[in-house]
């Protein structure tokens, strides 16, 4: 799929003015999180893997949430090239970091068009890419990893520099030297919750053109207040870094409030049976 972008016609004033003031996002970043009962989510995951056989997992839930909140506020999902002009992207493309060598690299597989993709399809790309790296059978991958090994350590910071200038301003796209258009997409999605770490926030990656970073922690069982009564219910707690030139607080509710939604019922005919207590496997 390729990726085709337009110039926004309709930005505020304000939106003009930080797109020229700030630079690439390594100063407009603002940061949020919010709590998630996933008690029906867990219990989802395990009817969907019985049913279909899929190895779904809260990552593809959460990506698919994402995938969906900006699909319904375009306006967000945009990126500024050159010296502030803010443009949006025709697709929803999430990017979905994925751990390799035992934990010692990372890398990540973008998912292009992530929106229009049924929840199963999602998880299915997203493992058939993650396989990929860390089997080393993504040639891409161990292409542009093992140019990056052999480079002089002086001269990976200009290969870099070069690398965003072809890819995000000039647009250029040049997968088979592992350097695709908007490599990262619409958002950055990592799981960092199979480490067992509780709240984090992620800096953005300065090749990344994306709007939000999101981190999704481990769930823990924490108390919850339910119809007044307090309650102990599984909590996924989802930590956001947002490029305040594209995304402020008005716009970073709209997206928490349709992640919440989608995340914690992710089944549009939920199934009329009690909910067991979900394993650790499904809570990773």
């Amino acid at each position: 799929m390729t990726t085709r972008f337009s110039q926004a016609q309709d930005i505020s004033s304000f939106r003009q003015i930080a797109a020229a003031m700030w630079g690439r996002p390594n100063d407009p970043t603002i940061y949020g999180s919010m709590d998630v009962d996933v008690t029906r989510t867990l219990a989802f995951i395990q009817r969907f893997r019985r049913q279909t056989g899929v190895q779904l997992s809260i990552t593809h839930v959460v990506t698919h949430a994402v995938a969906q909140a900006f699909a319904r506020h375009p306006e967000l999902n945009a990126k500024v090239r050159f010296w502030g002009r803010v443009e949006r992207r025709e697709s929803v493309d999430v990017f979905v970091s994925v751990a390799s060598e035992g934990g010692k690299d990372l890398s990540g597989a973008r998912i292009d068009g992530a929106d229009q993709l049924s929840l199963k399809d999602l998880a299915t790309l997203v493992q058939d890419g993650a396989a990929g790296i860390r089997s080393g059978a993504d040639k891409t991958y161990a292409r542009s990893r093992g140019m990056f090994r052999r480079m002089p350590w002086w001269l990976a910071r200009p290969v870099l520099q070069l690398t965003d200038v072809l890819t995000n301003e000039l647009h250029v796209h040049l997968p088979s030297q592992g350097m695709p258009r908007d490599p990262f997409g619409t958002a950055v999605i990592t799981n960092v919750g199979t480490f067992g770490i509780d709240t984090a926030f992620a800096p953005f990656i300065p090749l990344a053109r994306s709007p939000m970073l999101l981190l999704i922690t481990e769930i823990r069982d924490r108390p919850w207040v339910v119809d007044g009564k307090l309650e102990v219910r599984p909590v996924l707690r989802l930590c956001g870094t947002f490029d305040h030139r594209i995304i402020d607080g008005y716009g970073a509710g709209l997206l928490a409030r349709e992640i919440r939604t989608l995340v914690e019922d992710p089944d549009p005919v939920p199934a009329m049976r009690p909910v067991s207590m979900p394993s650790a496997e499904v809570r990773q």
